[in-house]
C-alpha cells in the first residue's frame, strides 16, 4: 500500500514491525524525528563503504539487501518488506555501512537521520535499548537464515527461502495473507546455492501443487501456512 502522507506512514509502523514492541513514547518520539523518503526501483538508499547517515524504516515497496563481507559480492542475502528497519547496526559506532540496500519497487521509507538519533538519544537515554533491541531481531534472522541453509534437501531448502523472503518463516502475516516477493529464479539459485534448474524444477513442482504463483521477477506466496506445515513434515 503506497503512501504520501507522513502521518499515515507514522501510524503504519507504530504498528507494524520493531516499534510495536517498543513503548509508545519511544516510538512516538522516534517518528516525530523521522522525515519521509523515497526511491523508483533500482535506486540505492545505502551503499557499503558509505558515510553512515541514520536508521530507515520501510513503509511501502520493498529492498534488496546486499552484501560483501569478504572478498566477493555485493551479493543478494536478503529482501526487506513494509515495517522492516535497518541500520542500526553501524549506529553503535558510526561506522561506514556494511551492505547496500537497493529498491527493488518504487519504495516509500521514513529516515531517523544520523543527527537526530542523536538528538533522540539525548532526549531518551533508553534509546539504545531499544536499538538494540532491534539488532537482536535481526540476529534472530541471521540464525535462521544459517538453520535453513542447513536443510539437506534442495527442495526444503527453496521451500523455506521463500518463505523467510516473504516475512512468513514462522507464522502467517495476516495483513499481507498472499506475500509477493520482488526475486528471481537466479536469485533464488544464488540464495538457495543450487543450480537455476533446480529452482525451476522445484518452483513448478510449488505451482503444480496451487501454493505459488509465478510471475517476471517474482513469486507469490498461495498459502504460507501449507508449505510451512510440507516443511515441517519434510513432505516436499
Amino acid at each position: 500500500m503506497p503512501f504520501t502522507r507522513i502521518g499515515d506512514a507514522r501510524a503504519f509502523l507504530r504498528r507494524r514491525g520493531w516499534l510495536s514492541g517498543t513503548p509508545p513514547r519511544f516510538a512516538d518520539a522516534l517518528l516525530a524525528r523521522c522525515q519521509m523518503g523515497s526511491a523508483e526501483r533500482g535506486a540505492a538508499v545505502y551503499r557499503i563503504g558509505a558515510p553512515y547517515d541514520g536508521l530507515r524504516g520501510i513503509v511501502s515497496g520493498g529492498f534488496a539487501f546486499e552484501i560483501a563481507p569478504y572478498e566477493r559480492g555485493p551479493n543478494l542475502a536478503h529482501v526487506f518488506r513494509p515495517g522492516f528497519w535497518f541500520g542500526e547496526a553501524e549506529s553503535f559506532d558510526a561506522r561506514p555501512q556494511i551492505a547496500t540496500i537497493v529498491a527493488t519497487r518504487d519504495s516509500t521509507f521514513l529516515h531517523l537521520t544520523l543527527s537526530e538519533l542523536r538528538a533522540l538519544v539525548a532526549e531518551e537515554p533508553e534509546t539504545w535499548r531499544w536499538i538494540g533491541q532491534l539488532g537482536g531481531q535481526h540476529l534472530d534472522l541471521a540464525l535462521g537464515i544459517i538453520d535453513d541453509h542447513m536443510l539437506r534437501d534442495s527442495g526444503e531448502r527453496i521451500t523455506a527461502l521463500l518463505l523467510r523472503l516473504a516475512g512468513a518463516r514462522k507464522a502467517d502475516t495476516p495483513h499481507d495473507p498472499r506475500p509477493e516477493i520482488d526475486v528471481t529464479q537466479s536469485d533464488l539459485a544464488q540464495l538457495a546455492t543450487v543450480s537455476r534448474a533446480t529452482v525451476v524444477d522445484k518452483l513448478q513442482a510449488l505451482e503444480n501443487d496451487g501454493l505459488i504463483a509465478r510471475n517476471y521477477g517474482c513469486v507469490t506466496l498461495l498459502d504460507p501456512g501449507a508449505m510451512r506445515a510440507r516443511l515441517a513434515h519434510g513432505s516436499l
